[in-house]
This record gives structure tokens, sequence and C-alpha cells, in this order.
């Protein structure tokens, strides 16, 4: 049987966000119908609230630069969905995108003629891509979770070889939980045991919970810590800082600079992650440093010792250079973008995101007044997000829109959000089009810097609005 990818993708649209049953289940079962294509994987594993997709691409940057042909896996996308699966940054083809749909839609066919239906849109694309992936015998995938992470279905493997949890905040409450605690601890869902855990350790709620079942499943673990990372400049673009960590009082600092091809202060930590990260990959790839690694657990208590020193000492300075210099290069779509001069998209989308968003743009816009384009989807905490904004009081004016689908705000319900905190202009708009065009005109002419942001989709659309 032969689909088109556009047939292929028909079908996959026609699919719910949702399931019956957990996308964990799900997936599994996929897997076990389709071979386990995903045991023959070497998996980074990325969960958390902000910041996967930057952390995702930086690192498969830094592995595709040192040799290894690196799968990487990430949602949503912005424009075509053939973003979601990459290796070495190409977009997988449509004849192999079909190809792999065809053994998966077989799957889902047998899983249907056993009663077993929920299948969702999530879980397609997650099959395809391990499917792809194995056939084409990468060295390395960097995943993404889609949702969570404990009931997520990249959930699914079971052995990856690195674990990553970034920034956690309120996002997705509804079906995650209302406190941090509760949101950290389906994070840490993806941890496993044998397998080193690299996160962010800015929240003492989060921090409890992630190190606690680092603990139980007896695994080495290093945070990355906001304070770690220090500004030093600001040119073309581009952030230079540095870096310094240690895991205990006792243990020797690990200092070095880094640059990062973003404006945006939060890609610091994101990009801090990505890089110890890669020198831990870097050096497990190295036969020597394996042997090295398996001895140094007992010869360097505890286990944390050891994996820290194992991420400071494993990769020789040439490597090192090489990572350096891909992290200076590597570019995340709908990030602090600059898409025109004075133009960003930023696809925030939650009250945290927009405070690390804001934060940048203090540094970026300081000598400029500022107009922003905003909107959101319905599930978001839009009344914080725009509280937020308006006490920044970093903009001149709003502009409103929507996006097109069901989970669309409607401008007017956003101006009146809007309305409760500030006095300043807010226009709406019924087309996006209409108020990116109007935006970029006013903020031409009156030499403002024009932000938009609020949600991916948001950023998406302008994508593939200029496109």
């Amino acid at each position: 049987m032969e689909v088109s990818f556009q047939k292929a993708m028909e079908i996959i649209n026609k699919t719910g966000k949702y399931g019956t049953h957990s996308g964990r289940e799900n997936a599994s079962h996929l897997l076990s119908l389709l071979g386990h294509p995903e045991k023959s994987l070497h998996i980074i594993h990325v969960a958390g609230t902000n910041g996967k997709g930057s952390v995702c691409s930086f690192l498969a940057d830094m592995l595709t630069a040192c040799g290894f042909r690196t799968g990487l896996f990430t949602s949503p996308h912005l424009v075509d969905a053939r973003e979601r699966i990459q290796i070495d940054r190409k977009w997988i083809r449509e004849k192999d995108f079909s190809s792999c749909f065809v053994r998966v839609q077989t799957a889902v066919g047998l899983l249907a003629e056993q009663g077993y239906t929920g299948i969702t849109y999530f879980d397609y694309f997650f099959a395809v891509a391990m499917c792809y992936y194995s056939e084409q015998n990468v060295d390395y995938v960097v995943m993404e979770t889609g949702l969570g992470g404990l009931l997520d279905s990249t959930n699914a493997i079971n052995h990856p070889v690195l674990c990553i949890i970034t920034s956690i905040s309120f996002d997705h409450t509804e079906i995650l939980g209302d406190t941090l605690a509760k949101i950290a601890a389906e994070k840490a869902g993806i941890i496993k045991s044998k397998t080193p855990l690299i996160y962010c350790a800015n929240e003492a709620d989060v921090c409890n919970v992630v190190e606690s079942a680092a603990i139980s499943a007896e695994i080495p673990y290093f945070g990355v810590r906001r304070d770690y990372c220090k500004l030093i400049s600001l040119e073309d673009g581009k952030l230079t800082f540095s870096f310094s960590a240690a895991i205990s009082p006792d243990t020797a600092e690990f200092s070095c600079q880094l640059t990062v091809n973003s404006p945006a202060l939060y890609q610091m930590e994101n990009a801090s992650i990505a890089y110890m990260a890669a020198r831990y990959l870097c050096g497990q790839k190295n036969t020597e440093s394996r042997i090295s690694l398996q001895n140094i657990t007992n010869q360097i208590p505890p286990k944390n010792s050891a994996f820290f020193w194992f991420m400071v000492n494993s990769v020789s300075e040439t490597n090192d250079t090489i990572l350096k210099k891909a992290l200076e290069h590597s570019c995340w779509a709908g990030r602090m973008e600059q898409i025109y001069p004075n133009v960003y998209l930023d696809g925030a989308h939650n009250a945290d995101g927009i405070c690390m968003l804001l934060d940048s743009l203090r540094l970026v816009a300081k000598d400029y007044k500022v107009l922003l384009l905003f909107t959101a989807v319905k599930e978001k905490d839009t009344n914080l997000m725009i509280r937020e904004i308006c006490e920044s009081r970093l903009f001149c004016q709003y502009y409103l829109t929507s996006i097109s689908g069901p989970r669309a705000i409607e401008p007017n319900a956003l101006k009146e959000q809007f309305c409760r905190f500030t006095n300043l202009p807010v226009k709406t708009f019924s087309s996006l089009e209409e108020a990116f065009c109007h935006g970029l005109e006013t903020a031409k002419q009156q030499n403002f810097i024009f932000l938009i942001a609020g949600s991916l989709y948001l950023v998406g659309s302008i994508k593939e609005l200029i496109s």
C-alpha cells in the first residue's frame, strides 16, 4: 500500500489531540506491533515546561557538529509538519514520512481490529519518527516530550541514554496539576534507572521532587541554576556569558565562556544545560571515556561527583571547541527570533515564559518604545500573562488578533483583559495579516520595536505569512 504525504497528513489531521488511553499506553502498543524500533536507538529524553525545544535544538546541533548522525524530534511544528522529525536539522522527506506512515497505519488498524482505539495525532508522529530513525541508523535521537512526562507517548521508551528536565512552571494545570510539585512529579516521570539526569535547578519545590526521584532511581544527577550564568555582552544579536558550576563546596568549580545565537537571556540557561549534556554524550561515545565512567563511580563517591567529573574531564579540547562553535551558530525558530530589523517573534505562551521574555526585552529594547502583537489559546492563563505584560511598562501599544481553529480566543475578549491592567491604546484586528501588516507599518514609521508573542501557533502563522 502506498500513501502520499498529503493523504497521510489528511488521515492524521482527522485524529484527536487527546485519546481514550494515555499516550504512553498508546505508544507502547504501537511500538510493540512495529517491532520495537526504539530499542536500536540512543535516545536523549527531554521534558520540562519552557526551554525544551531550545535545549533539544542546541544539543542536536552540537552532536551533529561532532560527527554524530543526530535525530531531532520536537513539537509543535510552526509551518510544516515535517519540522517535527529531522536528522542533522534536515526535515524528513515526504516519501520517507509516507513510507513510515504506512507501517504505523497498519499497526493502528491491527489495534482497531482488537477493539483498541484512541490513537492520537501526536502518537502518529512519535511512531513515524521511531521507525524513521531506526531505518536511518542514527547515532543519537534528541527527543522532546509532547505533554508532561510520565504518561506522555515518548515515555514508552525504556532505556534512554540521558534524561534532561528543563525549567518547570505552571502550564497545562488542568492535566498536570495545580502546584509546581505536582507538575514536577509528572515531568520527573521520564527518569529511568541507569540513566543520568541533567535538570534545571531554579525552584526549590521542583528540585525536591526531581532529586527525590533521581535518588530513588539510584542515578547520578546534575542541576543547572540560572545564577551559574553571568552575561558578558550582547553583540550582533548574540549573548556571550560565563558559565560556572560546582555540585558541592568540596567540588572543584568548572568554568567556561559560551556564546549563544540569540538575544534572549533565558537561552543562557538552556544553552548551558545543552552544553553539559553534549560534553557527557561526546565523552560516552569515546571507548576509553566509557570505561572511565564505569570505574569512576566507585573511585569518586558519591555518584554525582563522578558524573560531574566525567562531564568536565571526558571531552578533548578540540571537541570542546567544536561544541562551543556549534552552539554559537545554533538557531531555534520562534524564540526571540529577529525576522526584520527591530521585529521579533517569540513563542512564550505561559506566565513564566512571558516573564523570561520580558527580562530579555528590557535588554534589547532599552532605547526603544515597543509595540506588542498578542494572542493566545483558550487553555492558557491569559489573565496572568496579560497582567505581567502590562505591569512591565515596556509597551506603548497593544495589537490583538486571533489564530484560526477552535482554540482561538476572540480579540475583543482579550481586549477586556488588557483593559483591566492598562490605559494604553489597545486595538483589535479580526485578521492576523491585517494586524501584522499594520504593526509593521506603525513600528517603521515611529521607530518602535515590534514584538509578536503569546503563542507558538501565532509564531507559526506569522512565519507562514512572511514566507
